[in-house]
């Protein structure tokens, strides 16, 4: 149609960017890259305290102190299985954005950030490293989720002009996340037995972007081609160009 047209013509290319496009650009990112940032580092300082809980869950267990090797091995478990996690949300984002569409992908991505929150946060209170080990893992899932259907989705409603600027959100956000995650773990700021509450932050992203991103317009591209419909995604980017944020809360695709 004209629309999609349009994307390409010369008087669009001159549009700034937009207030719509900014809010999908850094809400995506916030609830997706900035969380694949902040676990890359939130579990290196309080390390020490997380140790400890396990020999103490250990002793409650079994009454004797937990072997070295199997503290080291637990650990080594909790901290490598993110990237277990990430490989499997990567092999399954294939699955989601052709069901359920990109925007609809980072939506559905959030349940497992708020899941993966209180088994992280529930751990210490429940008495179980376990639920640790599943949090860390099905984190990783969303990250591998995250990371392959965020950059997807800004470069399909992004102008070609703003496209590789649009896209640098992506990892502007995965090193604000690995710098919070190093100054929230800094024991002068939680101390020793609030370690938990630094996972209980995971969840604040993950809802924000659950409350912004369902305004947003879902990508024309996956209108067009995977649900045929070109009017949607006419509208889609008409949205993404308006300097009217009010209008592109209207698009609700």
């Amino acid at each position: 149609g004209a629309g999609l047209q349009a994307s390409g013509s010369p008087g669009l290319q001159q549009q700034p960017l937009t207030t719509c496009l900014f809010s999908a650009a850094f809400f995506g990112a916030l609830g997706s890259s900035f969380l694949y940032g902040y676990n890359l580092s939130v579990v290196n300082a309080p390390a020490l305290y997380i140790k400890a809980f396990y020999n103490k869950t250990w002793i409650e267990r079994y009454g004797e102190p937990i072997p070295p090797e199997t503290s080291t091995l637990l650990w080594s478990i909790t901290v490598s299985i993110f990237a277990i996690g990430g490989l499997l949300g990567a092999l399954s984002v294939s699955f989601f954005i052709k069901v359920v569409g990109r925007k609809g992908t980072l939506l559905l991505n959030n349940c497992f950030a708020v899941i993966a929150a209180l088994l992280l946060s529930l751990g210490e209170m429940s008495r179980s490293f376990e639920m640790l080990i599943i949090g860390r893992i099905i984190m990783g899932v969303n990250s591998g989720i995250s990371l392959s259907a965020l950059p997807m989705y800004l470069g399909e409603i992004s102008p070609k002009h703003i496209r590789g600027s649009i896209g640098q959100f992506n990892s502007i956000l995965i090193c604000l996340g690995v710098f919070t995650g190093q100054v929230l773990g800094l024991p002068e700021l939680l101390g020793q037995s609030r370690w938990n509450h630094l996972f209980s932050f995971l969840a604040f992203p993950a809802m924000l972007q659950l409350c912004v991103l369902p305004f947003l317009p879902e990508s024309p591209r996956y209108l067009l081609m995977e649900r045929k419909d070109e009017a949607g995604a006419e509208r889609g980017i008409l949205h993404t160009v308006s300097n009217r944020f009010a209008r592109c809360t209207q698009a609700r695709l």
